[in-house]
């Protein structure tokens, strides 16, 4: 009985029973079905005692024990309306809420929305405010004046359910950051001192002001697509710009995500290929978590920041059944404190897609590539970005009905670029604290590789079928494609990945045999 399949085994049938939840998720599950769970389980504990059934009982308690995690996880985090939370209050008519800004407030001019943490609410009509709780996205029309994390204020409006807008549930979007009702024209107002955490306080105010430091230095749609490449932040970037970068499959890009990081960790990799593998590991690690601190920290960030640490440890990890167990039990960790995530959460489920692409994938493909310079890391930044998509275009089509066919191309054109205009970017805003002067100069230098990337995207974005557009994914015919893939996978590591591997020559000062004594 070997503890890696165990633990797989566990992994597994958490996975399996979490996603099968989705359509039958519940804040009590029927008191009979946790009966037969300790039921089970005690049989099988019973069974570990004799050594003819205590193989097969491990596995059965590692079944039970995946499945009853799965069912608490969805119980703890599934929402039950009651007249003490704010949902049952959602009916359009018009409230006062009184609470926190719990997050970054969303600024796209000229309205921002605030995710509020709300304490009490005081009907029309009525003086007597209600104490209750929940988060509601409570949206400003006018922006003006600006609130920050932490501030408790007031928000009057109708008080509504998300729906669903142009067939995306926005309702299932925002029950992954527990959101459960919308006020989307709102006259806000402060009502006492900051309260919120100071460390994320004063990350949120860097970011804010770093953004707009961005702004001074670049024009536009340069300023909005540096502040994408280091803050993840994509509202100012045009609508035009947004489909190039969408057709010629470069979205990645602008937005913080496993899928991105793990990219520019690969080229970080290659531009220091003059380090042994264990000294260029250490720099990899820190600068994901110098970044992911620099851009607030926010739940988002530090998933991104996970993925791409995993997938860090794909690219890198000698043994592959490692970075399994170790994507399982992230992926384990994070469900556990919201499995929404795997609903409803496209980026997450696109990032766990390109992190298992990038350990089941990049040992197929690195071999074709080996013949391909690596200068500032485009053999590997390459290698990544085509295992990435192999893994995660399915998923895409089904989410977004969008294929990019020039997208390998794209990428491989704009992967030296996107660590120098990082690089140059970051240096110009933190220069033009010093002498702004100096900024304005390394700005001009970033604006050239920000204007090659807007070039790349732009021009492979006009090739005639550059991206395909579906109506409607067929979800058998994707599951069959990653049925195939893992056919692909296994077939390769157990007969090609072998002529790969060079056989042991003679140990070197050793003697041939000669003679009757030569085999």
């Amino acid at each position: 009985m070997r503890p890696s399949r165990l633990a797989s085994t566990f992994l597994g049938c958490f996975l399996t029973t979490t996603f099968l939840l989705q359509w039958w998720q519940r804040a009590a599950y029927p008191f009979e079905l946790w009966i037969i769970l300790v039921l089970l389980g005690s049989i099988a504990i019973v069974g570990l005692v004799t050594d003819e059934t205590q193989t097969m009982c491990a596995y059965f308690c590692a079944i039970l024990l995946g499945i009853s995690l799965s069912f608490a996880a969805v119980t703890r985090t599934t929402h039950r309306p009651s007249p003490s939370t704010v949902t049952w209050f959602a009916r359009g008519q018009t409230v006062t809420l009184l609470g926190t800004i719990a997050d970054e407030p969303d600024r796209r001019p000229p309205a921002v929305r605030y995710t509020l943490d709300v304490r009490s609410l005081t009907q029309s009509g009525s003086t007597v405010p209600k104490p209750v709780s929940g988060r509601v996205l409570v949206t400003d029309p006018t922006g003006w004046p600006e609130r920050s994390y932490g501030d408790e204020v007031t928000a009057r409006g109708q008080l509504t359910l998300p729906g669903t807008i142009n067939e995306f549930r926005y309702d299932r979007y925002l029950s992954i950051s527990g959101i459960t009702a919308v006020m989307m024209r709102a006259h806000i107002e402060s009502t006492g001192e900051n309260s919120g955490n100071i460390l994320f306080g004063t990350l949120f105010w860097l970011k804010q002001h770093f953004e707009e430091r961005l702004n001074q230095l670049f024009p536009e749609p340069h300023a909005s697509l540096a502040a994408g490449l280091l803050t993840g932040s994509r509202r100012g970037i045009p609508k035009h710009l947004s489909e190039s970068f969408m057709r010629s499959g470069l979205t990645h890009i602008v937005a913080i995500s496993g899928f991105n990081i793990t990219i520019v960790i690969s080229i970080v990799l290659g531009a220091l290929f003059w380090l042994p593998l264990k000294w260029r590991l250490v720099p990899a690690a820190a600068a994901i978590i110098a970044f992911t601190v620099f851009v607030g920290a926010s739940a988002s960030v530090v998933r991104a920041a996970i993925m791409g640490i995993l997938g860090l440890f794909a690219l890198t990890a000698g043994r592959r059944s490692d970075v399994r167990l170790a994507i399982l039990w992230t992926a384990f960790f994070m469900l556990m404190i919201n499995p929404k995530h795997l609903w409803y959460d496209g980026s997450f489920q696109l990032s766990f897609a390109a992190v298992i692409g990038l350990s089941e994938l990049s040992p197929l493909i690195k071999p074709y590539l080996s013949r391909l310079p690596n200068v500032l890391g485009m053999r590997e930044a390459l290698e990544a970005t085509i295992a990435a998509q192999l893994s995660a275009m399915p998923l895409g089509i089904l989410l977004f009905g969008n294929l990019s066919l020039i997208s390998p191309f794209a990428n491989i054109l704009v992967a030296p670029a996107i660590p120098i205009a990082m690089l140059l970017c970051a240096l110009a805003g933190l220069a033009s604290y010093i002498a702004f002067p100096l900024g304005q100069l390394l700005a001009f230098a970033g604006w050239v590789s920000l204007q090659w990337i807007i070039l790349v995207a732009e021009s492979c974005a006009r090739i005639p079928f550059a991206a395909l557009h579906f109506e409607r994914a067929n979800i058998a015919i994707i599951v069959m494609y990653y049925i195939a893939i893992a056919f692909v996978t296994i077939w390769y590591q157990k007969t090609i990945a072998k002529r790969w591997v060079a056989p042991p020559g003679p140990t070197a000062g050793a003697t041939p045999l000669k003679g009757k004594e030569s085999p």
